[in-house]
């Protein structure tokens, strides 16, 4: 889990599949070919409220996988 004050955002790279989630635009994105800091192949990016309701099963699922 990465703070990002300037971006507004708290980005979340987690343990899971991309091809098993639907991926949202701003959202989530695949980072299998993308050089990062984090140790999981989806980043979800959490900006508002709503946001942290439709990553908290991606997180379960990503959590129970563990």
């Amino acid at each position: 889990m990465i703070f990002r004050p300037k971006h507004e955002a708290i980005m979340v790279y987690l343990r899971l599949a991309p091809d098993t989630v639907a991926l949202e635009e701003g959202f989530s994105r695949d980072m299998r070919d993308i050089g990062h800091l984090g140790t999981g192949d989806l980043d979800v990016r959490i900006s508002w409220p709503a946001d942290l309701e439709k990553a908290g099963p991606l997180i379960w699922r990503a959590f129970e996988a563990a």
